[in-house]
């Protein structure tokens, strides 16, 4: 058996949607289990009014949607545990396209499909550059990879594997998903369907949208806790210079290595835990001279960028 999980806070809006998306699935054999993280609306009654003795429901304070999923892996029954947003959607194929792969490729602590983006009456698909329809183990992910594959609504993880790599981090609230995916990544095969099944919906309610400008505080970002990887990085120099050149990137792009007071001392803790072997000399130019000094440096950087397009 398969378990959903759905992680639910402040949804009453959308929920109805992803769980009728669930239910409209060509297999029937799954338990769906809904953890209600301290909503503060309507959400939980929505979720009560539907008949349907699948569904579970959790009640827990709130505590963000790492806490909320980590409760409901614990809680599932399958042997199989499908992560559905509560805002989310999948297509109706989606719970059979995923048990063809789990046949096919045994091997996998993971597998995942493309995903769409929802946004008013748009959705356009992930160009995850994986050619055409590919489907089957993903090689070298570290080494080859630019985008990220999979999204929270777009795979499907053997239980075992959460004992083995451990569960979400609660102290991360910004690409906690990542944080996930990379850690069973270097443990497990991993398997990658370009079709597209799931559906990430930024119309929905309490959602912080991939185009905005909103940031998390660092210390809520993967990128702060970027140490937790060290003897990860020792044992796989690929995923080292990808994660380092990732967080390098970001502290710049995001705007926290040159951004307020606080934001700046919190870029100068990650900073410091960079591996700098491993990292563009841009940025070891950046890191290691006087602030004023790399900000010039990054302006003339992001110039010559604008000036090739």
């Amino acid at each position: 058996m398969l378990t959903i999980v759905i992680p639910l806070y402040n949804k009453q809006n959308a929920i109805t949607a992803t769980i009728q998306s669930i239910l409209d699935q060509t297999v029937s054999d799954f338990e769906i289990v809904v953890v209600d993280d301290g909503s503060t609306d309507n959400s939980l009654k929505v979720v009560q009014a539907i008949d349907d003795e699948r569904i579970r429901v959790i009640h827990k304070e709130n505590g963000g949607v790492s806490s909320a999923r980590n409760v409901g892996v614990k809680a599932a029954r399958g042997q199989f545990v499908a992560l559905l947003d509560g805002d989310d959607y999948w297509d109706p194929t989606f719970l059979e396209e995923q048990m063809k792969l789990i046949e096919d490729f045994p091997k996998a602590g993971m597998w995942g499909v493309n995903y769409a983006f929802v946004k008013g009456n748009r959705s356009w698909a992930c160009q995850q550059g994986m050619g055409e329809e590919f489907r089957g183990y993903v090689q070298d992910y570290f080494s080859t990879r630019h985008n990220d594959l999979y999204c929270s609504s777009s795979v499907v993880i053997r239980k075992e594997v959460f004992e083995t790599v451990g569960y979400f981090d609660e102290r991360i609230s910004a690409s906690e998903d990542l944080d996930m995916w990379y850690r069973i990544i270097l443990h497990y095969p991993v398997v990658y369907y370009d079709k597209v099944l799931a559906y990430y919906n930024q119309n929905a309610e309490n959602r912080v949208a991939y185009d905005t400008n909103v940031r998390f505080p660092l210390t809520k970002d993967i990128k702060y806790y970027i140490d937790k990887y060290q003897a990860n990085f020792e044992q796989h120099p690929a995923f080292s210079k990808f994660m380092n050149n990732y967080v390098a990137a970001g502290l710049l792009n995001e705007g926290y290595y040159l951004g307020s007071k606080q934001e700046r001392k919190d870029a100068d803790v990650v900073v410091k835990k960079l591996r700098y072997d491993d990292i563009h000399p841009k940025y070891r130019w950046i890191y290691k001279s006087p602030r004023w000094f790399g900000k010039m440096i990054y302006g003339i950087v992001c110039l010559k960028k604008k000036i090739k397009h």
